[in-house]
């Protein structure tokens, strides 16, 4: 995710669509949501909007996958290819370094690659869950509870 919760179409879209954002969102912040009853998704701000604002992206990853394995070690838990989309292509992430940092995280993760084909049938079916954010984690002010948009 981005420090502006902005220009988002992809899977994060409808829950940044439901954040009031109280303070400003820093680089390596967790950002997480209740998903359902049983799971819990994660955002990790690795990046700025804009060409070359990636730089040590993959540090932030890094830092946020072994704060969430710090958490709970037992959850399983998945991972989308982080800076090979959109935004990440237009603005020059570099999305084998940041691949290097999911691997080499304690947090052990199932990597989930995009199939366009695959995805526009998926969109078609899709259904969608309203979700509220729950919490948020950064390396200067730790764990913090935040709220809906009004």
């Amino acid at each position: 995710m981005n420090t502006e919760f902005s220009d988002v179409r992809g899977i994060g879209k409808p829950f940044v669509e439901r954040i009031s954002k109280t303070r400003t969102i820093r680089l390596g912040t967790v950002v997480t949501f209740n998903y359902d009853n049983d799971r819990e998704l994660h955002m990790i701000v690795c990046h700025t909007l804009g060409r070359g604002l990636w730089s040590n992206a993959e540090q932030y990853v890094h830092h946020g996958m072994d704060y969430l394995w710090n958490c709970d070690r037992e959850s399983n838990y998945s991972i989308v290819n982080i800076g090979t989309g959109r935004v990440g292509m237009r603005d020059g992430a570099d999305h084998a370094s940041i691949r290097g940092a999911i691997a080499s995280s304690y947090l052990p993760v199932d990597l989930f690659i995009l199939n366009e084909p695959e995805r526009i049938a998926a969109e078609a079916t899709a259904r969608i869950i309203p979700l509220a954010p729950l919490r948020m984690w950064d390396m200067q002010e730790g764990q913090v509870p935040i709220r809906a948009a009004a």
